[in-house]
């Protein structure tokens, strides 16, 4: 544990010199969560002071047993001070406990709040945040860094602590002998200077492994999710994959053992100084005892004091830098809290009791944002937006009625999508649903009337039946097999050897592509949507599958608006209308037998990408 701090130490020391403040604005922010605890903050407080005082204690009842009860010749005076010395040996234990107790609760307990509130805050941020951020960048704010804030407290109550034992053991030392404690004293530069100028020699050396370590880490996670280990495999890279490990590997343990021996050099040396100053006040003090100017029990006691004192000094030199690391991590954690979202709910939100699912595009602009995050490249600007997307778009789907949109890839129609749901607000014009604005509807109402089936749908590593009730999660099981019959999916289901209880592994990876699929639409129709959306809902199923579920999505879209992203003829000839889009415009619109006969940008897109061969 010492060894870690040490090396947490080294590290931080390394950044000292370009940035050794503590700002007031870092501290109010680490007080802002820290203060719901300040009733346990103090208790804590004054727990260590009692510690530092009763630590006090001991030499004392030493030097009483060896100036007094042994002279004295006295077993009754002998057998009281072992009783006192056992009592404060019991009391120092039962305030260590209490003292780990509180601190474990006030820490574990920033821990849980700064997590919590953090989880929360990336759950409201927009999917531009997620675009633009590194999976691993997010964990590590919501693992490491709050772990990190969490030592502020362990660092402040350890400087405490530290502050009290000096400052009480001095004032023994003095009361005890006024030139021994300035003896005591001289040894204190050397351990500063050797704690200054070892700290900056080993400090590139914690960087170097931790930055090893963080390489290492990312390249693990690259190769062992399911995409990576499926590209190693195909392109038959293991056993280099496992020769580049072992370098990344390499680096770390050279790191680690360049480290320890550092570190071991550093404790070795300043329990030396230690020593050797406990060894000065044996030689001044007990030159004193021999001239009678000196008691043996007050030269132990002394000398046990001088050990107590060199301890918290060392510990004080590297507090500083130790809280403004924590302090950092803090401010790490509050970049990730001080982002604002973009889509938030409306001041006074409208509600739709009863939604028929009327959906209207008024003079929409739309560009995609550009969203500050602490995981940008340094140097890396980021301009104000990218290229508008969406170009006055204008377009009216009435209840009940299916939507296709086609048009070549990148032109839009994702994104046409994706303001539907509010994914992401537009930069001029309005969406609305039942003649009201999408922006008006609180996001989590809005959810409850949009249903999505996407290109690649997403399940989590659990059970087919939670992925099945992360739609409706009161869902009855009746409701969730008439879903999954629904979808065509019931039967593969209930061939497994698990059924509904199946894993589906990371991202539904044991499940082929048209499973995924069928389960995906059968989460759509225990929702219970007014409105659905198909991104290339059957881009992954054969011509078998597609037809199953082509009536499956005949029953989930009966009655029901519906969005169609599709370049499948089978999709698109049920449309009521068709909105060809090109360059983030709607160049065209119409039926399929209409805008064949146009002859324009639709009949081009359909020939080009031979569908079928379309009827007359």
């Amino acid at each position: 544990m010492q060894y870690m701090r040490y090396a947490r130490f080294a590290a931080a020391r390394g950044e000292e010199e370009a940035n050794t403040g503590i700002s007031r604005e870092s501290l109010m922010r680490a007080w802002g969560f820290a203060r719901n605890y300040r009733g346990k903050l103090a208790v804590y407080i004054a727990v260590i002071a009692l510690t530092a005082i009763v630590g006090l204690a001991p030499p004392l009842v030493l030097r009483a047993i060896l100036d007094s009860a042994i002279p004295k010749h006295s077993y009754g005076l002998l057998y009281v001070l072992v009783v006192i010395a056992v009592v404060l040996n019991l009391a120092t234990t039962g305030l260590g406990v209490v003292s780990r107790w509180l601190g474990s609760r006030i820490g574990e307990g920033i821990i849980f709040d700064l997590r919590s509130a953090l989880f929360a805050h990336l759950q409201r941020l927009p999917i531009a945040f997620y675009t633009k951020s590194q999976t691993g960048a997010i964990l590590s704010r919501l693992n490491s860094d709050v772990l990190g804030a969490q030592q502020s407290v362990s660092t402040a109550s350890s400087a405490v602590s530290d502050v009290l034992t000096l400052v009480l053991t001095l004032a023994v030392m003095i009361k005890l002998s006024l030139a021994v404690t300035l003896l005591a004293l001289v040894i204190i530069p050397v351990l500063i200077v050797i704690d200054r100028t070892l700290g900056k020699r080993i400090a590139p050396l914690a960087r170097a492994q931790m930055v090893a370590n963080a390489s290492m880490s990312t390249y693990a996670t690259e190769r062992f999710n399911v995409s990576g280990a499926t590209l190693v495999k195909l392109f038959g890279n293991p056993a280099a994959e496992a020769r580049n490990y072992r370098t990344q590997a390499a680096k770390v343990r050279d790191a680690g053992i360049s480290l320890a021996l550092g570190g071991r050099l550093y404790f070795s040396l300043l329990g030396l100084i230690g020593g050797l100053g406990a060894v000065a006040v044996y030689l001044v003090g007990g030159r004193l005892a021999i001239k009678g100017a000196m008691s043996i029990g007050t030269l132990v006691a002394l000398a046990q004091y001088a050990t107590r004192l060199y301890s918290p000094i060392t510990d004080l030199a590297s507090s500083r830098v130790n809280l403004s690391q924590a302090l950092v991590s803090f401010d790490r954690v509050t970049e990730v809290l001080a982002i604002e979202p973009s889509v938030v709910d409306p001041a006074e939100p409208v509600s739709l009791d009863s939604p028929r699912g009327e959906i209207e595009f008024r003079h929409v602009d739309f560009a995609y944002p550009a969203v500050d995050t602490p995981f940008s490249a340094p140097g890396q600007a980021e301009p104000a937006e990218g290229p508008q997307v969406l170009h006055d778009v204008n377009f009216h789907v009435p209840p009940g009625t299916m939507t296709a949109l086609v048009g070549p890839s990148g032109a839009g129609k994702t994104t046409i999508a994706s303001l539907i749901s509010r994914l992401y607000d537009p930069d001029a014009g309005q969406v609305l649903l039942d003649r009201v604005d999408v922006r008006d509807i609180l996001l989590s109402e809005l959810a409850t009337h949009i249903g999505v089936v996407s290109q690649d749908p997403h399940l989590f590593h659990d059970s087919i039946i939670a992925n099945l009730r992360y739609a409706r999660p009161e869902a009855s099981m009746e409701e969730i097999v008439e879903a999954a019959r629904a979808a065509q999916i019931l039967e593969t289901i209930l061939a497994l050897p698990d059924g509904f209880d199946t894993l589906v592994g990371e991202r539904g990876y044991r499940l082929s592509g048209g499973e995924r699929q069928r389960v995906a639409i059968a989460r759509v129709i225990l929702k219970r949507p007014r409105v659905v959306i198909l991104d290339e809902a059957t881009s992954h199923l054969d011509a078998e599958n597609e037809a199953a579920v082509q009536e499956a999505l005949h029953h989930l879209l009966a009655g029901r608006t519906s969005i169609v992203i599709a370049h499948r003829l089978s999709t698109i000839l049920a449309a009521d209308q068709i909105l060809v889009v090109k360059d983030g415009r709607i160049v065209e619109r119409g039926t399929h037998a209409s805008l064949i006969a146009e002859g324009g940008t639709y009949r081009e897109l359909f020939e080009t990408q031979a569908f079928v061969q379309a009827p007359e």
